[in-house]
């Protein structure tokens, strides 16, 4: 995968989905993926959650993922969510609208 031809198509058209993958599910060593999909249907590991203590979760953008974009999305090596619901905001938030969404947004400024 190469994030700079990624890039090049997010820039064009941008995320169009995100995905939660549980990499393990053991207690106590519980590890989550967050992936962002392009156009191409290339996907991005964006976020990684680890587990810290029970049920006590840390989400931090994975470093090639700042690397490539972090400059763009005003994140910061180091930078950290505390809940699941901040990450998938954040994630959303990335997301391109659907071009419906973008007419009816058109529409309503003009």
């Amino acid at each position: 995968m190469s994030y700079p031809s990624i890039k090049m198509s997010v820039e064009n058209q941008g995320f169009l989905e995100w995905k939660e993958v549980f990499v393990s599910q053991e207690k106590g060593n519980r590890l989550v993926h967050y992936y962002l999909k392009d156009s191409a249907g290339d996907s991005v590991l964006a976020v990684i959650g680890t587990e810290r203590s029970v049920r006590h979760m840390v989400y931090v953008a994975e470093d090639d993922f700042l690397k490539v974009y972090g400059a763009d999305l005003s994140i910061t090596d180091g930078f950290k969510w505390r809940s699941r619901r901040e990450v998938v905001d954040w994630l959303t938030s990335l997301l391109s609208k659907p071009p419906r969404d973008r007419i009816r947004s058109f529409l309503k400024r003009a």
